[in-house]
């Protein structure tokens, strides 16, 4: 079961990943988690940084996709300002990670903003990488439906009470993951 928490990767930020990391380690789509991830949990503005790290991905052949367990209007002020902002990314609102269902809603929303063809192309399997800032939401859902996920620091402590209990159990999974050395390192470009 601790294997199944254990990321392929672990980065300092979303930001880290870039096109060119995600060319040669041959992934085409970004399924990213959006709170603590892209941005604190009860904001809802997306930073500069993140908006033009978003615009560089999607204008460098990388599709992106968002998926969150929340909605309402916090997430429809997010998709109006990347909207704002040029950017046509999908959202996957009350998507219901780590269960399989929320990861294939999300590439099923993917699809939708793309043609066929294009679809097909970078809709492989293989082609897909899950990143988020929870190892018992993002990277347990990821690896559930069978994709690799990277792992992310928050970007706030500021969390949902049931979400500061999974953390302490974090803890606790990552102490024993770096024990028997197969955590990956963090930023390890």
């Amino acid at each position: 079961m601790l294997e199944t928490l254990n990321p392929e990767y672990r980065f300092s930020s979303l930001v880290r990943i870039t096109p060119e990391w995600m060319h040669r380690h041959h992934y085409r789509v970004l399924l990213a988690d959006i709170d603590n991830t892209l941005l604190p949990r009860n904001s809802s503005i997306v930073p500069d940084s993140y908006i033009n790290w978003l615009d560089r991905m999607q204008k460098q052949g990388i599709a992106v996709v968002l998926a969150t367990n929340n909605g309402g209007k916090r997430t429809a002020d997010i998709e109006k300002q990347l909207a704002d902002n040029g950017l046509h990314i999908p959202i996957l609102t009350w998507a219901g990670k780590p269960f399989p269902r929320a990861y294939a809603g999300a590439i099923r929303l993917l699809a939708d903003y793309h043609t066929a063809d294009s679809f097909d192309a970078v809709m492989q399997p293989s082609a897909v990488l899950a990143v988020g800032d929870q190892l018992f939401t993002d990277v347990l859902g990821a690896h559930l439906y069978k994709l690799p996920a990277a792992w992310l620091r928050p970007l706030s402590r500021n969390d949902f009470i049931g979400t500061k209990v999974l953390r302490l159990m974090e803890k606790c999974v990552t102490w024993y993951l770096t024990k028997k050395e197969v955590l990956p390192e963090e930023d390890d470009l």
